[in-house]
């Protein structure tokens, strides 16, 4: 389930900030400047459901591709909402396995009052948005500062990004409407996998 996993979560996130546009067609310039040559993934071995498009799609947004404005990343997120999504998913990944896996992390949110937006990320129907008030109660304030400074982009975008990639993150850890035993598994094996295609970038 892990690159089905992956495949999905790089193409609900990343997909939506670099504009939403078809897999096949991001391919892989570089228009960002700063990280350009990160383009032509399309060729990457041994990353199971990760060739080809969503190689690319990777390599475009980490180049600096464009934001699709009615993104639901949240207006904070500015005009590279898709580069700072790709590179906000790995460390969203981490905090979740960093606090107890995905049952617990959703536990948090339940306990801040948020049960009604957790049963939506997990059931089959839409997701319910959060807000940046909600993810700096739950992530925190230390946690979203230090997120923030690796990055190199302001609190407010990490939290913006966090209240767009947390419930995607959810939503497709648990495709049967609840939390599979090997949920932490899955997100393990995938932020593994993720991890590979963003070395590759270098």
């Amino acid at each position: 389930m892990s690159n089905d996993f992956l495949s999905q979560i790089l193409t609900s996130v990343i997909g939506a900030g670099a504009g939403g546009g078809g897999l096949g067609g991001v391919g892989g310039s570089a228009a960002g400047g700063g990280l350009g040559g990160l383009g032509g993934l399309g060729g990457l071995g041994g990353l199971g459901g990760l060739g080809g498009g969503l190689g690319g799609m990777l390599g475009s947004v980490l180049g600096g591709g464009s934001r699709d404005s009615n993104d639901q990343g949240g207006s904070a997120l500015g005009g590279q909402g898709g580069a700072l999504v790709a590179m906000l998913l790995p460390l969203a990944m981490q905090w979740v396995q960093r606090n107890g896996g995905l049952g617990a992390v959703l536990d948090k949110f339940r306990e801040q009052g948020h049960t009604q937006q957790v049963a939506s990320w997990v059931s089959t129907g839409a997701n319910e948005g959060i807000g940046a008030q909600a993810v700096e109660d739950v992530v925190g304030a230390d946690e979203l500062s230090r997120m923030s400074q690796q990055l190199g982009v302001s609190t407010e975008e990490v939290t913006s990004g966090l209240a767009h990639i947390l419930p995607q993150v959810v939503n497709h850890l648990t495709p049967s409407g609840d939390v599979p035993d090997d949920a932490d598994d899955t997100l393990g094996s995938a932020l593994q996998k993720l991890s590979q295609l963003s070395g590759r970038l270098g």
